[in-house]
């Protein structure tokens, strides 16, 4: 249960980082599109902005509760909720750094000139900025933290259940 507890941590760390970068508008860090969630709460659009913070905070608040009640079934929803959410930042982002960006990802990189970058980018390879590069590495963290939680459970489980 060790590397479960460390992944909630983790977890609420990233559910917090990302409610930050949604709400405030923190310059080059993440001058994206787009308005920040404060602008459109004051602008009165409340309740789909609060609809869409609260949404953000779900999937952390299921996997506390599946850590509480032990319910080992849906700790792997949050698996492959966070696994899918991985996959989709790795496409968007690792690969066309690594690999080259059509044209899509080139479009991206030219609204997202102006935040900060940690890698360099390259002709047909534009490098993650570092707002997603944060975002990635906790939300990578809470996949290996859940994959090897889920790996000590099962294999406590083995232990437990041989006569």
């Amino acid at each position: 249960m060790k590397f479960l507890r460390i992944s909630l941590v983790i977890q609420i760390i990233l559910a917090a980082y990302f409610q930050v970068v949604l709400w405030f508008p923190l310059g080059s860090w993440n001058d994206q599109p787009g308005k920040r969630l404060l602008t459109l709460l004051e602008e009165g659009q409340a309740l789909p902005i609060l609809g869409f913070a609260l949404a953000v905070l779900l999937p952390v608040l299921l996997f506390a509760l599946s850590l509480w009640k032990r319910w080992v079934w849906l700790m792997w929803v949050g698996l492959i909720g966070y696994g899918a959410w991985a996959a989709l930042q790795i496409q968007s982002w690792w690969i066309p750094w690594i690999f080259g960006a059509d044209q899509r990802a080139l479009n991206n990189q030219k609204v997202l000139q102006r935040t900060y970058k940690i890698f360099p980018s390259s002709i047909g390879h534009p490098a993650p900025d570092a707002m997603h590069f944060v975002l990635d590495l906790l939300l990578f963290s809470v996949v290996v933290m859940i994959a090897l939680g889920l790996l000590e459970t099962s294999r406590g489980s083995a232990v437990e259940n041989k006569p």
